[in-house]
C-alpha cells in the first residue's frame, strides 16, 4: 500500500515537472529565436485548442459520464469566479505586465475607474456644469489621460491649443518665457488652458511639470463635435463668450481691441446659432511663403528639399512661427523631442548639458536642429539656447504624423530618411538602444508609415517597469495563478484514473508559448533574463510539488467531493484560457487565431487515440 502510494505520489510529481518544462524552455528559447507576433499567435491558440480539448476529453466528459454534472458544475463557476477575483488582485499589484491582454485590460479598467473623477473635474468648469450624462459620455469617450515627468512641458507659449487639460495629480507652473517673474501654479482639479481652448487662440504661456503630472485631456475636436448637437453646451459657450474674464484675456495676453473684441464675439455667437460652430479669435502666424522659398535650402537635413509644390504648402500649413528672445531655451536635455525647429534668423547654441568637455554648437539661419530625436521620438540628447533673437518655424511631431499619412512624396522621402546608416548609428549611440531593438524600432515605423498609422516614439518603446515597484512578483503571481489548477487537475489525474496523455499533451502546449510570449514581452519591459528564467524554474517546480500534493488530497475524498474540486480547477482553467490566452493570441495575431485553435484540438484528441 505504501510502495503504492509512494508511486502515485512520484509518478505525480514527475507529470507535473513534464507539463511544466516547457515554461522554462520557452523563456530559454527568446534567448536564440525572437518571434514575431504572429507566431506567438500561433503558438498560443494552438496551445489554447490543445488544453480546450483536453480538458473536455479527460476531465469534464468523465466526471459527467459518472454521473456528478451538479458538483462538477459547482466547482468550474466557484473555480471561474476565483481565478477572476486572484487575477484582479495580482494585476493591481503589477502581475498585468506577464502579457499584452492582461496590460491592456488591466489599462482600460484603470481609466474606467478614474471616470467619476473625471467628471467631477470637469463639471467644476462651468461650461460643464449643466451638461446631460449623454452629452457628457461623448466627451468622456475622447478624454484620455497623460502623464507629464517633472520638467517636461505640457505645451509652450505660441504652440495652437488643440487640448483642455484637467489636472488629475502633480502641479504644473504656467510662466512666460520672456517675462519670467509672470509664473501661476496650478494643482489637483485645476483646469488647464480653458481661455485658449475655448478662444482657439495660441498659448500664451509655457506650460511645465512642477513634479510628476497626472493629466486628463480633452481633445478640441470632440468639443466641437459635440457643440452642433448640443443646445445645453452650445448656451454655456455663448454666456461664456461675452464673460469679462474673456474680453480681458483676449486684450491683455493678445493684444486685440475692444472694437476686435466685440466683432469676434458677435460672430461668433450668431455662428453657434447658425452653423454650431465658430472661428478662432487669433490665427496662427505661420509665414508660410516664406517657408516653401526656404525649404529646399534647409540645412541638416533634406527631407523638404525635393517635395512638391502643394506638400510644402501643406506642411506650411502646420508650421508655427515663433520668436525667441534671447537667452530663451528651445529645449533641455532628456526631454522629449515634440518639436523640430528650422531657424529663419537668429542663432541657436546646442551644448551637452551633463558632458561639459562638449563645446557647443553654433547654429544659424536656415538651420535646423533637433530633427534627428524629433524624427524618431526619442529624447534630446543635448539642450539649445537662443544666442541671440530668434525667429524660427517650429513643427509638432503630432502634425508631422498626421502629415505623414496625408502626403505621399513625403511619407517615402522619409523612409528612405528612416533607413540611412546615420539613424540606426543615433539611436545606438545617442539613444543607447541596442543594434536589435534600434532595428526593430526602424522596422516598425517603416510598416507604419505604408499603412498611414501613427508612428511609435522611440522613447516609448519601453514600459517602464520601475513604475510598478511590485511588478516582478506581481508578475510571478499571475503566473503561479495560471499554473496552480493545472496542478490540480494532474494530481487529480493521477489518484485516480491515471493521467491521460491528451491532457498531459494539452498542458505542455499550452504552457509553452504562454512562457515564450511573456518572456519576450518582460524582456522587452526591461526585466533581466536571469530574474525570467528563475520565475519559470520555479514555476515549474511549484507545478510538480502541488502536483504531487495533489494526487495525496484527492486520493482520499469522495466522489463528489473530487468531482467538485475538479471542477473548481478545470473552471479556473477554462477562465484562464478565455480571459488571457486566446485574447493575448489575437491581439498578436487577428484571423490566424481560429484555425490554429482547431489544430490544437485536433492534436489533443490525436493523443487520446494513442491511449
Amino acid at each position: 500500500m505504501s510502495t503504492t502510494f509512494d508511486s502515485t505520489v512520484f509518478t505525480a510529481l514527475i507529470f507535473g515537472l513534464i507539463s511544466a518544462c516547457s515554461l522554462p524552455l520557452g523563456a530559454l528559447t527568446t534567448l536564440f529565436w525572437k518571434p514575431s507576433d504572429r507566431a506567438i499567435a500561433f503558438l498560443m491558440s494552438f496551445g489554447g485548442g490543445a488544453l480546450l480539448a483536453a480538458l473536455t476529453l479527460d476531465l469534464v466528459a468523465g466526471t459527467v459520464a459518472k454521473g456528478d454534472f451538479y458538483p462538477l458544475a459547482a466547482g468550474c463557476i466557484t473555480g471561474g469566479i476565483l481565478f477572476i477575483g486572484l487575477n484582479n488582485i495580482v494585476n493591481d499589484f503589477g502581475g498585468f505586465l506577464r502579457k499584452a491582454s492582461t496590460t491592456i485590460y488591466h489599462l482600460r479598467k484603470q481609466e474606467y475607474r478614474k471616470f467619476k473623477k473625471i467628471l467631477s473635474m470637469a463639471k467644476r468648469t462651468d461650461v460643464f456644469h449643466g451638461l446631460s450624462d449623454a452629452d457628457f459620455k461623448v466627451l468622456a469617450a475622447a478624454i484620455h489621460h497623460q502623464t507629464i515627468k517633472k520638467g517636461a512641458s505640457v505645451f509652450t507659449k505660441g504652440d495652437p491649443c488643440d487640448n483642455l487639460y484637467f489636472i488629475d495629480s502633480g502641479s504644473i507652473s504656467l510662466l512666460d518665457p520672456i517675462d519670467k517673474e509672470t509664473t501661476k501654479i496650478l494643482s489637483h482639479n485645476d483646469d488647464l488652458g480653458w481661455l485658449a481652448f475655448l478662444t482657439g487662440t495660441p498659448y500664451r504661456f509655457t506650460a511645465r511639470a512642477v513634479d510628476d503630472v497626472s493629466l486628463w485631456v480633452l481633445p478640441k475636436a470632440a468639443f466641437f463635435h459635440l457643440l452642433p448637437d448640443s443646445p445645453t453646451l452650445a448656451h454655456a459657450v455663448q454666456h461664456w463668450l461675452q464673460d469679462d474674464q474673456l474680453t480681458h484675456y483676449l486684450s491683455i495676453h493678445h493684444g486685440l481691441s475692444k472694437q476686435a473684441i466685440k466683432h469676434w464675439q458677435e460672430q461668433s455667437m450668431h455662428s453657434i446659432v447658425r452653423r454650431g460652430i465658430f472661428s478662432s479669435a487669433v490665427t496662427i502666424d505661420h509665414r508660410a511663403k516664406a517657408f516653401c522659398a526656404a525649404a529646399k535650402y534647409i540645412k541638416g537635413f533634406d527631407l523638404f528639399s525635393n517635395l512638391p509644390d502643394d506638400e510644402l504648402r501643406a506642411i506650411a500649413s502646420r508650421l508655427i512661427f515663433k520668436k525667441f528672445a534671447k537667452g530663451e531655451t528651445f529645449f533641455h536635455r532628456g526631454e522629449a523631442a515634440n518639436y523640430l525647429y528650422i531657424i529663419e534668423q537668429g542663432a541657436v547654441s546646442k551644448l551637452d548639458a551633463v558632458d561639459h568637455s562638449v563645446h557647443s554648437i553654433d547654429i544659424s539661419a536656415h538651420c535646423s536642429f533637433g530633427y534627428m530625436a524629433f524624427f524618431t521620438g526619442s529624447r534630446n540628447s543635448m539642450s539649445a539656447v537662443a544666442l541671440e533673437a530668434t525667429q524660427a518655424w517650429v513643427l509638432r511631431r503630432k502634425d508631422f504624423n498626421d502629415l505623414l499619412t496625408v502626403l505621399p512624396a513625403l511619407a517615402a522621402q522619409f523612409k528612405q530618411y528612416l533607413q540611412q546608416k546615420n539613424v540606426l548609428f543615433y539611436l545606438e549611440e545617442r539613444q543607447q538602444l541596442t543594434e536589435d531593438s534600434a532595428k526593430k524600432w526602424i522596422k516598425s515605423a517603416l510598416k507604419n508609415i505604408d499603412a498611414s498609422k501613427k508612428i511609435k516614439p522611440v522613447a516609448g518603446i519601453h514600459f517602464d517597469i520601475s513604475e510598478h515597484k511590485g511588478a516582478p512578483l506581481g508578475i510571478w503571481l499571475g503566473l503561479m495563478l495560471d499554473g496552480i489548477p493545472e496542478a490540480l487537475v494532474i494530481g487529480a489525474g493521477v489518484a485516480h484514473s491515471g493521467l491521460a496523455f491528451s491532457l498531459l499533451a494539452g498542458l505542455f502546449f499550452s504552457n509553452y508559448p504562454e512562457a515564450l510570449s511573456s518572456s519576450n514581452g518582460m524582456r522587452q519591459q526591461g526585466m533581466k533574463f536571469n530574474t525570467i528564467l528563475f520565475m519559470w524554474t520555479t514555476l515549474m517546480l511549484i507545478t510538480g510539488v502541488l502536483s504531487a500534493l495533489g494526487s495525496i488530497y484527492y486520493a482520499g475524498v469522495s466522489d463528489a467531493v473530487f468531482a467538485f474540486t475538479e471542477g473548481v480547477a478545470a473552471g479556473a482553467m477554462l477562465t484562464m484560457i478565455a480571459q488571457t490566452m486566446l485574447p493575448e493570441a489575437y491581439i498578436k495575431g487577428g484571423e490566424i487565431v481560429g484555425f490554429s485553435t482547431l489544430l490544437g484540438f485536433l492534436t489533443a484528441i490525436f493523443f487520446k487515440t494513442l491511449e
